[in-house]
């Protein structure tokens, strides 16, 4: 079995995005270089530290705790930013008009040590079934999802940690986003399982209230998953939490990777192992851990 994350640097993430940058425009952007720190909580951290709204900072995407990670921000009226902040790294790279919208990347860069390995062998990447991966569904994210769209504010209080209701509405919404999010991607990915027992190429919806199915098969699949798990698409309508109400996307079935090289070396973490580093691209919101768990596995 391999290993993968042993240590920050095993992980490497780097956004390709394009900024459209004029002199003196409203928002300044900012790449944040950062190591053991996810998106959220070091724009929480900044926000604080500029004593600015968290509204004011915004980021394409979202990435992983135990990695070394590359990113950019848009920060509304702020013309430079001077933080110490362990670990992290801020730094100007223009203005614009316009702010970094979520999704607004291209592609994800990954540079991936594969440990603990006994054997070398030959490597040859193919297209990548796009579920999402398990740090998508990582601390009671679909259970909180869930308990959402089931207007369920008992199990919600319990999973949150929450004294009553009340509480529900004050919290962040940022998370409660994020959780409502992880269960649309649990369904997308049981979708997925079923999908593939047909077809090898396509799209599917994201679950919301707006979702419009192609044929007759792909509903038939979302019709069946819906019933198992007790909701509606009526349901995302959340009146209570607007915030949460969301326009259905579609997320591509295969995704190819690009840019793939990979080199051997002696493992120094590992003793009579040897490592694998792996360099490649993919598409926004494709995850390189499926990708490692598709080679490896």
């Amino acid at each position: 079995m391999y290993k993968i994350k042993q240590i920050p640097e095993d992980f490497i993430v780097k956004e390709i995005i394009k900024l459209k940058k004029r002199k003196n425009g409203e928002y300044s952007y900012f790449k944040l270089k950062k190591k053991n720190w996810n998106t959220i909580d070091v724009v929480r951290i900044i926000a604080r530290k500029l004593k600015i709204p968290e509204k004011d900072i915004r980021y394409a995407g979202l990435k992983d705790k135990n990695a070394v990670t590359e990113q950019y921000i848009s920060v509304r009226n702020i013309k430079n930013i001077k933080l110490k902040i362990k670990d992290v790294n801020i730094e100007k790279v223009g203005e614009g008009e316009e702010p970094i919208k979520l999704g607004g990347l291209d592609e994800n860069y990954f540079n991936i040590t594969v440990r603990d390995l006994s054997e070398k062998k030959v490597l040859k990447p193919k297209k990548m079934i796009n579920y999402f991966d398990t740090q998508r569904f990582s601390n009671k994210n679909t259970k909180i999802g869930k308990a959402l769209l089931m207007r369920d504010y008992k199990k919600l209080c319990e999973l949150l940690e929450l004294k009553n209701k009340e509480e529900i509405f004050k919290f962040d919404k940022k998370i409660l986003r994020f959780a409502l999010n992880s269960y649309q991607s649990y369904i997308f990915n049981e979708a997925v399982n079923e999908y593939i027992k047909k077809y090898k190429s396509g799209t599917l919806p994201m679950i919301n209230f707006d979702t419009k199915f192609k044929n007759k098969f792909i509903e038939n699949i979302y019709t069946k998953i819906m019933k198992k798990e007790n909701i509606n698409k009526s349901d995302f309508i959340l009146r209570e939490m607007p915030f949460l109400i969301g326009e259905s996307k579609e997320r591509k079935i295969f995704v190819s990777v690009k840019n793939f090289k990979y080199r051997y070396g002696t493992d120094e973490l590992n003793h009579g192992k040897i490592k694998c580093v792996l360099e490649f691209t993919l598409p926004k919101g494709s995850y390189g851990t499926l990708f490692v768990k598709s080679l490896f596995s």
